[in-house]
């Protein structure tokens, strides 16, 4: 019953607190698991799958069939989907004590599953038990050399688990983990039981960043010496700058196809390596003698290839600062070469406009003349016919004196016009 002001996520966010807990409350069981690795293309085949298997559900990210004496359960994540039976129709019979309850779910009750979208990446069988085997028994299902073994959720139980493949009557294979009950009440186990397939999926999905982090960090060793290169063609002038310009140019947009290719692996890698140790303090592990615990183990195999990862991280965003600050110092050069050529030009041109003004005065100079004498022309003309050849001879100096003085008045004074009318 809802109230009329209740806010729309108040129901599914509660029930979202409940969502991923498996429905085992009570011991014996045996528990199979698989991670399906999914890409978007893959997905809208995997929604038509799970709507064939339960009409309905193929727009869900679960789908749970529980009965009562086990159950399935599909889930859908980021990137992968998780498949998962188990069974409590057990009994501690000599048969289940000598196989401790491995085979129970076998992969041939499975097939169907090979027609489900999307790539088989982990499997592992997880056996819990009221029984504390024998050396040898765990021998015969667990490599007891390399396993691992502790106390977990403060004593309540015992793990055991060799991190191996066991192929064993499995096409697919799967890893083994054994629990013993030494008293896990109430939702103890469901809870224990998820943390462990938490554990082991999130730790290996953790490790598909290592490959990635292993190429890129080859390439890295070729684009930095392409960088030292061109920082010292750079330095000693040995390139031109169109040349150095386009090198970096080049770098810089590999670069940045690597950033884009690798940054959402890079990401999840880190988001899985931190849910991977957040499950495993949750796993409150005490020691057992001779024996790693299963953080000890995880980390001493996933922290060198997480330190991988992270230094190539590194790597890629510290050659992408380089090239930035390299990109500066080339710009800086090329605009002081710029700058150059500007004052360069800028002289060229002073000169330029010095020359034109010694010729626009040797114009003017000779423009005076030239008017003087086209005036006096037109005055001979006016003064031949009206006075006598003798007198006007007299009178040619004067007046060719006037005309020369009026004439450079009168472009000295339309030059200082000009010049205002430009202010």
């Amino acid at each position: 019953m809802t109230s009329p002001n209740d806010h729309d996520l108040r129901r599914s966010l509660s029930d979202l607190m409940h969502e991923r807990t498996l429905p085992i409350y009570r011991t014996p069981v045996a528990v199979r698991s698989w991670v399906y690795l999914v890409t978007e293309a893959e997905r809208a085949a995997e929604s038509a799958w799970i709507d064939h298997l339960d009409p309905g559900a193929g727009d869900r990210s679960r789908l749970a069939r529980i009965g009562d004496t086990g159950g399935a359960i599909w889930e859908r994540h980021g990137e992968f989907s998780t498949w998962l039976k188990y069974d409590t129709d057990i009994s501690l019979s000599a048969d289940v004590k000598k196989t401790l309850g491995f085979g129970k779910i076998r992969m041939a009750e499975f097939d169907w599953l090979d027609a489900a979208p999307g790539w088989v990446f982990r499997s592992v069988e997880i056996s819990v038990l009221p029984y504390e085997p024998k050396e040898a028994q765990l021998q015969t299902v667990i490599d007891l050399t390399q396993a691992v073994c502790c106390d977990v959720f403060d004593g309540a139980a015992r793990i055991w688990s060799d991190f191996r493949m066991h192929a064993k009557e499995d096409k697919l294979g799967a890893g083994r983990i054994y629990v013993q009950d030494k008293g896990l009440e109430n939702d103890e186990a469901s809870r224990l039981l998820q943390t462990l397939i938490e554990i082991g999926h999130y730790r290996k999905l953790a490790l598909l960043g290592f490959p990635v982090a292993r190429e890129l960090m080859t390439w890295l060793k070729g684009a930095e010496d392409r960088l030292a290169a061109l920082t010292s063609d750079m330095a000693s002038q040995s390139a031109s700058q169109e040349d150095l310009l386009e090198r970096l140019m080049a770098l810089s947009a590999e670069v940045e196809q690597r950033v884009n290719a690798v940054r959402f692996r890079q990401g999840a890698t880190e988001a899985y390596a931190r849910l991977t140790a957040d499950r495993l303090v949750s796993l409150r592990e005490s020691r057992v003698a001779g024996f790693s615990t299963m953080q000890e183990f995880i980390e001493r195999r996933l922290q060198p290839a997480m330190r991988t990862c992270e230094a190539a991280s590194r790597r890629l965003d510290d050659i992408s600062a380089r090239i930035g600050r390299v990109s500066d110092l080339l710009r800086a050069r090329i605009s002081i070469s710029l700058e150059v050529q500007n004052q360069g030009l800028l002289k060229s041109m002073n000169v330029r406009s010095k020359l034109q003004m010694k010729l626009s005065a040797l114009v003017e100079g000779l423009s005076v003349f030239a008017v003087s004498y086209y005036i006096f022309s037109l005055v001979k003309y006016i003064i031949d016919p009206l006075v006598d050849p003798h007198l006007s001879h007299l009178l040619y100096g004067p007046i060719i004196l006037v005309i020369l003085t009026a004439a450079w008045l009168f472009i000295t004074h339309r030059k200082k016009s000009i010049g205002h009318g430009e202010d």
